[in-house]
């Protein structure tokens, strides 16, 4: 997909329940302006998924923690490339606390007002620290305009960039060592709950379906014996 034209961004924040329709008067207007290329682009957006409208909309609710979040993902990917741990550290503790701000909101805005599962509030995580690690992504929280959820890089948004040591000062090769295990631990940890919550979903759609599967054969069948009679 092309660069989405900049009226597209208020309409990835719409309820859900009037995206379609305001996605169809958006395009419509774009070609009575004679732009049909940004009128195509916009008509073939998907409707963003729960997880996303919820972010963008924490964003646009807490516009200071979303420019803070994608600042301060740039202050820590800094800081690791110059191996300052100081500036990490704290660039790193700036960063969770405006990601855990936005997560928070974010929640509020998911299942229309009823308590979100803890799957959901997992997606909701995986995806504000996602996008703060992509370039793209991260300009588009500051907006509140995400298209679509991002795959998880790991625990956190930059996991296996340890911030370089400053010249003169190498960290004993042990301690280095057991803090790679505790990370990779970590990392697998929540890749394990992730997967965990991917599974319970799958399985919730495939019971639904094969719900919507005997629906259709019942009807079928009563349809056929209308048919006979």
């Amino acid at each position: 997909m092309n660069a989405l034209p900049p009226e597209a961004d208020k309409l990835l924040a719409v309820e859900p329940s009037e995206f379609v329709a305001a996605r169809k008067q958006l395009a419509a207007e774009l070609r009575e302006a004679g732009r049909n290329e940004e009128a195509a682009e916009v008509a073939g957006l998907a409707k963003p998924t729960a997880a996303v409208f919820a972010v963008n909309r924490a964003a646009r609710d807490r516009p200071n923690a979303a420019r803070d979040a994608a600042d301060a993902a740039e202050r820590v990917r800094k800081a690791q490339l110059e191996g300052d741990p100081d500036a990490y550290a704290t660039a790193l503790e700036d960063l969770k606390r405006s990601l855990d701000l936005l997560a928070e909101v974010a929640d509020t805005h998911v299942g229309s007002g009823k308590s979100p599962s803890e799957a959901m509030r997992r997606r909701v995580r995986d995806l504000v620290r996602s996008a703060v690690a992509d370039d793209n992504a991260r300009d588009a929280l500051r907006r509140g305009a995400l298209a679509e959820e991002i795959e998880a890089p790991g625990f956190s948004p930059f996991a296996g960039m340890a911030p370089k040591p400053a010249r003169g000062k190498k960290a004993p090769a042990a301690s280095k060592a057991a803090e790679q295990r505790r990370e990779r631990e970590r990392e697998l940890r929540a890749e394990l709950a992730a997967a965990e919550a991917e599974l319970r979903e799958a399985e919730g759609a495939a019971r639904e379906a094969e719900r919507e599967r005997a629906r259709a054969e019942r009807k079928v069948t009563a349809l056929r014996k209308k048919l006979e009679a």
